[in-house]
């Protein structure tokens, strides 16, 4: 399988989704001060220091709420390249951090550029998944939680969160687009998580809404202790009750489409 392809329908299917690879799109790569994931991904000093970069654009002065928002701002972008590879074409893309880079915009991770185009698996999703799995969560994204957790005083079970809801998210970006493989979509989403690693089997729960999905969040990603002062559709702090307006709106709205 050819890795350029399927990055192609990726980013044609989501078309805000930013990927770079080095030598074919050199006209967006010359434009964007990419920042190595290697670094950020493995040194704590590294990582601080560019999130407090950001911390005054978010709305916020503390280093948690700040490294809270860019890890799940950083996992999205990550996360929704590998996972729309596999979902699309069975296909994990090579998103490692050593030959990965970032790029930011508005003071949050919103841009990816690969090395090289490649893809480590291909086939069968349900022999491919587990590939995924330890490509994207064990050898990018806890090495990612481990090193923010390490950084400053945040806990591992609000990055965690942060990386189930980015995860949740990136299955959900392909569903508007392709709203004939709405069950599909969800299906895949929903063994991605049952085959996860612990940590993002607890950060939440996908609850089916119709022919739809919600993502329950286990813990709060802070985002309502910056300047807009706001809770994410998918927060924890959310009664039962506000939940259950919001999953009836979105069955009125799934009914009337």
């Amino acid at each position: 399988m050819v890795a350029s392809e399927v990055i192609a329908r990726v980013t044609s299917t989501v078309d805000y989704l930013r990927v770079t690879v080095v030598g074919v799109e050199a006209g967006e790569a010359g434009d964007r001060d990419w920042l190595p994931c290697a670094p950020l991904v493995d040194d704590p000093d590294a990582l601080l220091a560019l999130v407090r970069s950001t911390a005054a654009g978010r709305g916020t002065d503390r280093d948690d709420v700040a490294m809270s928002l860019f890890v799940q701002g950083y996992a999205f972008r990550v996360a929704s390249l590998a996972i729309g590879g596999w979902l699309l074409d069975g296909a994990v893309i090579d998103v490692s951090p050593s030959s990965t880079s970032i790029a930011l915009g508005r003071d949050r991770p919103n841009a990816v550029r690969l090395d090289r185009a490649d893809v480590i698996a291909s086939g069968d999703r349900g022999a491919t998944l587990p590939v995924l799995q330890r490509h994207l969560l064990d050898d990018h994204l806890a090495r990612l939680v481990a090193t923010a957790h390490g950084s400053c005083r945040i806990g591992e079970a609000l990055l965690w969160g942060n990386v189930g809801a980015s995860c949740a998210s990136s299955f959900g970006a392909f569903m508007d687009p392709r709203p004939e493989r709405h069950e599909d979509t969800r299906a895949h989403a929903e063994e991605f998580f049952a085959a996860a690693r612990p940590e993002v089997a607890r950060s939440g729960r996908l609850v089916r809404v119709g022919s739809r999905w919600a993502w329950e969040r286990s813990a709060c990603c802070l985002w309502y202790q910056t300047e807009s002062g706001f809770k994410c559709e998918d927060c924890s702090l959310w009664s039962a009750d506000e939940r259950a307006e919001r999953y009836a709106a979105m069955s009125s709205h799934d009914a009337s489409s």
